[in-house]
């Protein structure tokens, strides 16, 4: 029940670049380093992970009295039930803030408090929700004292719809008296997408002191830049549970949960990465090159361009603020003119007032080569992106689309339009792109060569046959990744190739 790519095409890719079991979290400048993972590949819970219930007891803000009996694991999954019958060391009834519940449900609930806490990096996990309506499955992060706190996801309603948040204490009260439950404040949204309860599927948390981002099975949904609302977040532990009633039922909804019909939340993993100290960051003065157009960025006036590279009005610096970026040509800095999130906005330039519309966060692409980053604005979560010879804001359609790459140069460092790659093995051929040809040593081989080029998405852009005694073939490749499969005299063969 573990996350294997099988897709024809995207196999070849796993294959050749990856490096890990696990899937990443979003790419930054500085890199990750996973922190904490439960695969829940044994036959029990992990003790010296999770707290078998809540940490505070076996009771909360709904129906279930919940208990380690309802928690099990096995098969690679962690299970927890949630059953229509009264537990014996149940309570008629638990309060909640001013709400009074009665505990006709048993359920389960697991959290890391006093075994792993965390401040900033990405947590992710993969679950599958339960069909029941009137059941509430959340994964969610506290520290001690409320609020605040994130909400990764809260299943209550709908199964097609997950909600996240981050509680917090209202700003204004919280700079004169800290934090206070009766001055809660939230931001936050709902996802609507598949049903979340017929498959798996992964939910993330992004999280540093300028914003938080949400994603949903590996797709950004949203990003909130509100540091003075993040700044409340201690070190966190995180939770697991499914409620029954209360939020889930507020609207009307029945609990469908009965004698012969138990619901399940099923977790196959959780994983928490921190970003790494170490950067990529390049000092001095650097040039931002359009993967899609072969341009550079480029300052004229106010207004940013796409341009000859070798103008001196190419020429940026990057700064870290906190844990985002600020790209500066001369006293400007890059931005979108007044705050606007609207998508297809034109990127300008202006002086640094330290806003979220003047920082990016900066994200390294690592199927190029040299450095190759995305771009995308933090009060947005809109990228840095060409748009018919504009540079505009707007959302990154598909995967790792040529519009949205920049590559990073030195000043001084030449500027490649073509690249020589070797095969990765030497087996039956040698292979390289250069100056619109695909070029090939047959190795003492004969015969004809047939040809199918996948790119990064594992689409066909190339097919066809190269007759016996031929060296090279016109092939018009943009710059990018790709998968060359060959096969000759019975031998087949992969080959990566880069076309910078």
């Amino acid at each position: 029940m573990k996350d294997i790519v099988s897709r024809l095409g995207v196999a070849v890719l796993a294959l050749l670049f990856s490096g890990s079991l696990y899937a990443d979290p979003p790419a930054n400048m500085s890199g990750w380093t996973m922190v904490f993972n439960d695969e829940f590949d044994g036959n029990s819970l992990d003790k010296s992970k999770w707290n078998p219930t809540y940490n505070w007891g076996h009771t909360h803000n709904h129906r279930a009295y919940c208990v380690e009996e309802n928690v099990s694991v096995s098969d690679g999954l962690l299970r927890i039930k949630g059953e229509a019958k009264r537990h014996p060391q149940a309570p008629a009834t638990c309060k909640s803030g001013d709400k009074t519940y009665s505990l006709d449900y048993t359920s389960g609930a697991i959290d890391t408090r006093g075994k792993f806490e965390v401040k900033y990096g990405y947590i992710e996990g993969r679950f599958k929700m339960p069909k029941q309506l009137g059941t509430w499955p959340a994964f969610w992060t506290l520290q001690d004292g409320w609020p605040p706190e994130i909400d990764i996801f809260e299943v209550p309603h709908a199964r097609n719809q997950h909600h996240y948040y981050l509680h917090y204490t209202k700003t204004d009260w919280y700079a004169s008296h800290g934090s206070a439950w009766d001055h809660e404040a939230s931001f936050g949204g709902v996802h609507t997408g598949p049903d979340k309860s017929a498959d798996f599927h992964t939910y993330g948390l992004e999280w540093n002191d300028q914003y938080l981002s949400f994603y949903f099975d590996d797709q950004l949904v949203a990003s909130y830049n509100k540091p003075s609302e993040i700044s409340q977040l201690a070190k966190n532990y995180i939770i697991i549970n499914l409620a029954i009633g209360g939020w889930a039922t507020d609207n009307g909804n029945p609990i469908e949960v009965t004698s012969n019909n138990p619901a399940y939340l099923e977790c196959d993993w959780v994983r928490v990465w921190s970003k790494n100290s170490a950067t990529d960051l390049p000092q001095g003065k650097v040039r931002f090159y359009s993967m899609e157009t072969g341009e550079c960025l480029q300052a004229n006036g106010n207004d940013i361009v796409l341009g000859d590279c070798s103008s001196s009005a190419s020429l940026a610096t990057i700064a870290e603020s906190g844990s985002a970026y600020r790209i500066n040509f001369g006293n400007k800095v890059l931005e979108i003119p007044n705050e606007t999130k609207e998508a297809g906005v034109a990127v300008g330039l202006w002086e640094w007032n330290g806003k979220a519309h003047q920082l990016l966060g900066l994200s390294k692409e690592k199927d190029y080569p040299g450095l190759v980053v995305s771009m995308r604005f933090t009060h947005s979560g809109y990228y840095v992106l060409t748009d018919k010879g504009d540079v505009v804001q707007n959302t990154r359609p598909g995967d790792r689309p040529l519009a949205s790459l920049w590559r990073i140069y030195k000043e001084g460092e030449e500027i490649v339009t073509s690249v020589e790659k070797p095969a990765d093995t030497d087996a039956p051929l040698s292979l390289w792109y250069a100056d619109g040809l695909l070029h090939f040593v047959r190795n003492g081989l004969s015969g004809d060569l047939t040809y199918m080029v996948t790119d990064i998405k594992g689409v066909v852009v190339a097919e066809g046959v190269a007759h016996d005694g031929s060296e090279a073939l016109p092939l018009v490749l943009r710059s990018g990744v790709y998968v060359v499969r060959v096969c000759v005299s019975g031998q087949l063969a992969d080959y990566r190739l880069v076309v910078k």
